[in-house]
């Protein structure tokens, strides 16, 4: 006759396991998706700086060559901090959020008064998508921080 003798835990304790096994692969997706959301909120962002700024050029009837590298400073930073933001999330969107309030005030100081109300629509778009990446590099942070990686 058979061994009679066995462990009723083992199946209790291999489902649990299983199921934190589980859990733990499926945060691993959600962080990896957080991260490349909050990557592309930075790449949309410098998109829509770098295609603002173009847009004034043509629209002041200024342009010239040597003005696309000024206005590639700050779309160029964005892009790099993207690249950051595999690994710090949270602190790539606060540095670009840092940018680009900095180049408002700066505008608005530069400017005048009249220069916070112009371009109204393209500043509240940016603001949508520094918003969403904040959202997602926030709980990227947070799927670390439970994952401890």
């Amino acid at each position: 006759m058979p061994d009679q003798t066995t462990n009723h835990n083992e199946p209790a304790d291999e489902s649990v396991s299983g199921y934190y096994e589980n859990y733990s692969e499926t945060q691993k997706e959600v962080l990896a998706t957080e991260i490349r959301r909050t990557r592309n909120s930075l790449y949309t962002l410098a998109a829509i700086v770098f295609a603002s700024d173009l847009l004034g050029l043509f629209m002041l009837d200024i342009f010239v060559w040597q003005s696309i590298l000024v206005i590639l400073i700050v779309p160029v930073i964005l892009v790099g901090l993207s690249f950051l933001a595999s690994k710090e999330p949270l602190t790539a969107i606060i540095i670009a959020s840092a940018i680009i309030i900095g180049v408002w005030v700066y505008t608005i100081i530069q400017l005048g008064a009249g220069a916070a109300i112009t371009g109204w629509l393209v500043r509240a778009i940016i603001i949508y998508f520094l918003i969403a990446g904040f959202q997602h590099a926030r709980e990227a942070m947070r799927i670390r921080k439970e994952l401890g990686v």
